[in-house]
C-alpha cells in the first residue's frame, strides 16, 4: 500500500506512514454522552466504517530534514489481535517513502500501547531500527512495568527488548530531541503520554498520539474518552494543547484519523491544512 502524502513544515518533511485500519464500535467512545453520529458522519464521512463503527487507523509519523530521520511512533507491528486486529505494514510504507529503517536515529513514543510501541521490534525480538534511540516518559516506562498483557497488550515486550538492548532513553522532562522536534508531556490516556510538536520558525505541526481519537473530541475537548487511564487528566491535557493550537494556528497530525492532518478551529476540526 502506497505511502499517503506527507507535509511540510519548514525544512522538514513530515509522512504518515500506515500500519493498519479496522472498524471499531461507536458504543466504546465517550461514555455517557448522548452524540448524533449521524451529523457527525455527514461532516467527515471519512471517520466512519460502516453501521456503527468508526474507521479506527495506525499510523507512525517519519519526521525528516537534512540527512536527519525520526518516527513517531513505530505502529502496532506484528501485535494486532482481535478487535484491534490490523496487519503491521510498517516496512512497506517506510520503504515507499524511501528511508530504511537504519536510517532512522531517533523514535519517540508518544505512550507504550502496542498500537503506538509494537513495531519497535521485529517478531523475533531483534530492534526494527538498529540505529535508532527510543524515548520513553519515565511514567509510562514504570506504569507498563507493572501492566498485565490485557493492559497494554504487549508493547512493555518490546520496550524491555530495547532496554537490554541499550538503545531505551527514559526521561520525564519536556525537552528537544533534535532542534524543531520537541516532547511535550500530555498525561491522562497514559500516565506518560507525550505529545511532539514539530517547528520551523513561524510554522509548526503538534502530533498529538491519543489526546484525539475522533474529530467531535476536537469541538468538545472536555469530554473524558474511555480510552484514557485517568479521564479526567486527558481532558486538562487535552484542553491545554487544543487551546495552545488554536491560539498559536498550529496544524495537527492525528495517529488514528483516516485523514490525518488537520487544525482546530472555534467550530472544532478542520481537515484541511
Amino acid at each position: 500500500m502506497p505511502s499517503e502524502p506527507g507535509i511540510r513544515v519548514g525544512r522538514w518533511e513530515v509522512v504518515p506512514l500506515l500500519d493498519g485500519s479496522a472498524p471499531l464500535p461507536l458504543a466504546d467512545e465517550l461514555p455517557g454522552r448522548t452524540i448524533d453520529w449521524e451529523s457527525e458522519r455527514a461532516r467527515f464521512p471519512w471517520a466512519f466504517a460502516g453501521e456503527g463503527a468508526w474507521s479506527w487507523h495506525v499510523r507512525c509519523f517519519l519526521v525528516r530534514s537534512d540527512g536527519v530521520a525520526l518516527l513517531v511512533d513505530t505502529g502496532i507491528g506484528h501485535l494486532g489481535r482481535p478487535p484491534y486486529d490490523v496487519v503491521g505494514r510498517l516496512d512497506a510504507s517506510l520503504a515507499d517513502a524511501g528511508t530504511a529503517p537504519d536510517r532512522i536515529g531517533h523514535v519517540i513514543h508518544t505512550h507504550l500501547h502496542a498500537d503506538h510501541a509494537g513495531g519497535a521490534c521485529l517478531p523475533d525480538g531483534r530492534p526494527r531500527f538498529p540505529n535508532a534511540v527510543h524515548h520513553v516518559h519515565d511514567a509510562d516506562w514504570r506504569f507498563f512495568a507493572t501492566a498485565t498483557d490485557d493492559e497494554d497488550f504487549g508493547g512493555r515486550t518490546a520496550m524491555t527488548a530495547l532496554h537490554d538492548t541499550g538503545q531505551l532513553s527514559i526521561t520525564s522532562e519536556d525537552r528537544s530531541i533534535v532542534p524543531g522536534v520537541r516532547v511535550l508531556h500530555t498525561p491522562g490516556h497514559t500516565p506518560g503520554h507525550r505529545a511532539v510538536l514539530v517547528d520551523d520558525g513561524d510554522d509548526a505541526l503538534l502530533l498529538t498520539g491519543d489526546l484525539l481519537h475522533l474529530p467531535i473530541q476536537a469541538a468538545h475537548p472536555g469530554w473524558a474518552s474511555s480510552h484514557d487511564e485517568d479521564g479526567l487528566l486527558g481532558v486538562g491535557s487535552r484542553r491545554i494543547l487544543l487551546f495552545r493550537a488554536r491560539q498559536r494556528n498550529w496544524r495537527l497530525a492525528v495517529t488514528h484519523f483516516a485523514r490525518p492532518f488537520g487544525r482546530v478551529t472555534d467550530e472544532g476540526w478542520d481537515p484541511q491544512v
